[in-house]
């Protein structure tokens, strides 16, 4: 289990250890809770929070006292962080409560924990609540999307870090019922979110407070829901099979329909997005933004852009990460999706699908690069 950023890659392997009900003894006292089970999509079942973190006994993490002594970097002489410093404390914490969720050691927890720290995030995390009742363990990996940045000051002592987190527990994960014995894999990815106070001691950041996601960042926090069908497709046209590329289609400007153009009409720009003349309606190239999988609504923190680059223009500002090919040959497990506006159709390999889809117009297949970040590619402006 680790916790990566999807920005900088800043990942952590986890301990892979038991019996979290044993280690956090000290902050039992939470309230029963019914064994959970698995949701239709593999996710964890588990209760909401009940009560708040001063209803719980402190763990048996240290407090806070900041070093008198201590020497922080240069960075401590402004009041905020300039290199993306918030993002790498947050994804090693993730690291520490991926660890908590597999049934991580005492011991790894009061690396990013103060006690309050600890109490406070039994009693905010569903999930960590009941790992530390012993009636669930998480063996998966969890991936910031986004840290919001409150109001702080490195120049006051000690330092304090308000961050609102959007993470992500990817799906492949593994959901233990230590009662039973039995365990789910996890399908989708299911989204997190939780406020963090960090605070500086001079030498390390711990969680002084975990809370629900701040008000003004709860929407963010939500994961895409499956779009009500569309409308039957009415009026669908289809380019001759030697009809070049449409550089004229922009977004909405062309239906799109599944099943071939037999089917439903997909919702734009909810479902799908293609801009042509890309960018600013000066360049060349082509972006189509999907959701993830096909069919769900597009995902402001993970996006699926993929580039019709015939210039290389993309390529070279390092916009994506492999070429453009024009006449590429499809991956064994390439598969039409039945997605079509009528000039080109989308076919999907899930061995590719991280890192290119496939276009086929006419006769012809062609490897659309993913934009090499998960913001997507750089706008004209």
């Amino acid at each position: 289990m680790r916790s990566q950023r999807t920005t900088a890659g800043m990942g952590r392997r986890s301990l892979l250890t038991a019996c979290l009900a044993v280690v956090l003894a000290a902050a039992s006292g939470c309230g029963a809770s019914a064994t959970p089970s698995a949701s239709p999509s593999g996710s964890p079942t588990v209760k909401p929070a009940v009560g708040d973190a001063s209803a719980q006994p402190a763990a048996g993490c240290p407090g806070i006292a900041y070093d008198p002594e201590a020497s922080p970097g240069p960075e401590f002489q402004s009041d905020v962080f300039v290199n993306g410093e918030s993002e790498v404390i947050t994804a090693d914490f993730l690291g520490a409560l991926a660890d908590l969720y597999a049934g991580g050691t005492l011991d790894a927890a009061c690396e990013w924990f103060t006690a309050d720290g600890l109490r406070s995030a039994i009693a905010t995390d569903a999930r960590l609540r009941e790992v530390q009742q012993g009636e669930l363990r998480i063996r998966g990996e969890l991936v910031l999307r986004v840290a919001f940045e409150g109001t702080y000051d490195l120049r006051t002592r000690p330092p304090v870090l308000p961050i609102d987190a959007v993470f992500d527990l990817l799906a492949g994960a593994t959901v233990l019922d230590p009662p039973t014995g039995t365990s789910t894999t996890t399908t989708t990815d299911q989204r997190i979110a939780l406020h963090v106070d960090f605070v500086f001691d001079g030498h390390r950041w711990r969680a002084e407070r975990v809370a629900p996601i701040s008000a003004d960042y709860a929407r963010w926090g939500l994961a895409p829901t499956a779009p009500p069908l569309g409308l039957p497709c009415s009026g669908f046209t289809r380019d001759p099979a030697a009809a070049g590329f449409d550089e004229d289609s922009g977004s909405g400007a062309r239906m799109w329909c599944d099943a071939d153009g037999r089917g439903r009409v997909v919702h734009q720009p909810d479902q799908l997005v293609l801009f042509t003349r890309y960018p600013c309606q000066a360049g060349h190239a082509a972006v189509l933004t999907l959701g993830r999988p096909l069919g769900m609504p597009l995902d402001r923190l993970v996006r699926y852009e993929y580039v019709h680059d015939p210039l290389g223009e993309f390529l070279a500002q390092g916009w994506v990460s492999s070429p453009y090919v024009d006449d590429a040959a499809q991956p064994d497990d390439a598969a039409y999706s039945g997605w079509t506006n009528g000039n080109i159709e989308i076919w999907v390999s899930p061995s590719e699908q991280e890192k290119a889809i496939y276009i086929k117009r006419g006769g012809t297949f062609e490897r659309w690069p993913r934009a090499a970040e998960q913001w997507g590619v750089i706008d004209c402006n």
